[in-house]
């Protein structure tokens, strides 16, 4: 019974921790995108491997790109700063348009750019997803960065 509690605090820890998991997240993707980045700066003429849905840097941009989008839609609903709303959704946008440019990609070449990249936006969002889980963020300032509300379309 003790193993079962201290699973269930572990999980509920988790659970309560929604910028933690997508900084974990970003940081699993990038290890991915650096890695892969090497073998396409080792191989650029190569045919690039046809990415699938199981790929698990391409289901890892998905499930990245849902996850931004939801830190997005609670910074609004905690009348959060616009700029972390606009931030997130940016992550979330980006993440879809990089798995595009993978799956769009006819050697290992036109990959290269697309790493480079992801790697950038991941190191980002490992930085900056923890704020989400702050108890204390200060609230809408009354300037809207311009970016949309609501969910992707």
């Amino acid at each position: 019974m003790p193993l079962l509690s201290a699973l269930l605090i572990a999980l509920s820890s988790y659970q309560s921790a929604p910028g933690a998991e997508f900084a974990a997240l970003a940081s699993e993707l990038q290890t991915e995108a650096q890695a892969r980045l090497a073998t396409a700066q080792s191989y650029p003429a190569q045919s690039a491997p046809e990415v699938s849905a199981d790929d698990a840097l391409y289901s890892g941009l998905n499930a990245f790109s849902t996850q931004a989008m939801r830190l997005s839609l609670e910074m609004e609903r905690r009348n959060g700063p616009e700029d972390l709303r606009c931030i997130y959704r940016g992550m979330a946008q980006d993440a879809l348009a990089h798995q595009q440019a993978l799956a769009a990609a006819e050697i290992r070449a036109d990959r290269i750019q697309v790493f480079i990249d992801l790697e950038d936006l991941l190191q980002h969002a490992a930085e900056i997803g923890p704020i989400a889980d702050q108890d204390e963020i200060e609230p809408f300032t009354g300037v809207d960065p311009g970016c949309s509300r609501g969910p992707l379309r």
